[in-house]
């Protein structure tokens, strides 16, 4: 192989690999660029599943909250009934 021949040689596997360096970058843009996609959508659909988790958590609270007031509300008219009754009874019985 001669000089010139080498020389072009050197010349065409350093093209080959600029163009490897060049279509690498272009991939990783598009790569980028998905990504950035992939994140937004993913952003979203978070918000989402957040959004509907808040409501269904207020959703048990209120819910909670009504069963607790009714419950009290029974204990105490229990307890008002029953000291009530006590008190006939005791009254009745001296």
């Amino acid at each position: 192989m001669t000089q010139d021949e080498f020389q072009k040689y050197v010349i065409d596997k350093l093209d080959e690999i600029k163009n490897l360096f060049i279509k690498n970058e272009e991939d990783h843009g598009k790569l980028d660029t998905k990504i950035e996609s992939v994140k937004g959508e993913l952003s979203e659909k978070i918000e989402s599943v957040k959004g509907e988790l808040s409501e269904k958590i207020e959703s048990v609270k209120t819910e909670m909250h009504k069963t607790f007031n009714s419950n009290l509300k029974w204990h105490i008219g229990t307890t008002i009934s029953l000291a009530a009754l006590v008190f006939i009874i005791v009254k009745y019985v001296t």
